[in-house]
């Protein structure tokens, strides 16, 4: 198990107000060092899935085969994790988890650098450290700023664009075995996404078992980037307003690439990547397409 990070089979997903599950994880196995691309079309649980293995949220609606974590030489039996008091769930999160959010949650009475500086901080990294890191990520990937103070920079005057970059910073500069990641580069155009995928994978390259969970809806920047691609397909259940739909991860949802050539494997064959970046488009076509109910019970991503 020393190069597994989560092994997880027959996993559930659900909320209180839902009547099934918004996603089944038949089988998955994630691995340290890694960077995993999570894709699918809206409402299969993308957000679901980080919410469940970061902790964020308590989705598991039945007993699972199997749902373990194995950070450093630990093994943390997820399915009982919520057992434990919310103090320990907290010190678990910090002690292992990064997160990269839709939103920024940046503290806006705060400058940028002081935004990014604040988790160091907050881990006990000593400030001249954390300082000396913070300024260093702060030139790298805020040079549009044209400032030489940018530091000085305090979040009401940035963009949306700029924001982003900045909780990506905060977030890859803490202490973390996993980073999670929802739509990281959303607000970017091309150029600035891949300078920040670029700066994650050295960023992870520090670290022999560091690895990153990423949701996201770009297709090219996943095969540019992934070691492994999971799509979740989208399923549904009953009849006209009776449907509901829900995602699902089974073997056949992951795609590995292979670092020799650059080709990837399902548990089916393999592809060149304009052949899986052609299958993934189409797979993604058909299930938006798929009829929707009028009022979902909920709103998995």
């Amino acid at each position: 198990m020393s190069d597994i990070l989560f092994e997880i089979e027959k996993v559930n997903c659900s909320y209180t107000t839902s009547k099934r599950a918004v996603l089944e994880i038949e089988e998955l196995i994630i691995n340290k060092n890694e960077v995993v691309f999570i894709i699918g079309p809206s409402g299969v649980g993308k957000s679901t899935i980080l919410e469940t293995l970061g902790l964020m949220n308590n989705t598991i609606n039945s007993t699972p085969k199997k749902f373990n974590f194995y950070p450093k030489k630990l093994s943390i039996d997820m399915s009982k994790i919520w057992e434990k008091k919310e103090r320990e769930l907290s010190e678990m999160r910090r002690f292992y988890f990064s997160f990269i959010f839709q939103h920024d949650n940046l503290f806006s009475s705060l400058t940028g650098y002081q935004n990014i500086i604040a988790s160091s901080l907050i881990e006990g990294k000593e400030s001249n450290s954390a300082k000396q890191e913070a300024y260093i990520v702060l030139n790298d990937i805020l040079e549009d700023l044209n400032s030489k103070d940018q530091e000085d920079f305090n979040i009401t005057e940035m963009s949306g664009g700029q924001k982003q970059r900045v909780s990506f910073a905060r977030a890859i500069i803490s202490n973390y075995q996993v980073l999670f990641a929802d739509e990281p580069t959303g607000n970017l155009d091309w150029y600035n996404a891949e300078l920040l995928m670029d700066y994650l994978i050295k960023s992870l390259a520090k670290s022999s078992d560091s690895s990153a969970i990423i949701v996201s809806h770009d297709i090219k920047l996943a095969l540019d980037f992934a070691d492994k691609i999971i799509y979740i397909d989208k399923y549904s259940e009953g009849e006209k307003k009776e449907k509901v739909y829900y995602g699902k991860i089974s073997k056949d949802s992951v795609y590995i690439k292979t670092k020799e050539n650059g080709e990837w494997n399902s548990s089916k064959q393999s592809y060149s990547r304009e052949k899986l970046e052609e299958e993934i488009k189409m797979k993604f076509k058909a299930d938006s397409e798929k009829k929707r109910i009028k009022k979902v019970l909920y709103e998995a991503n």
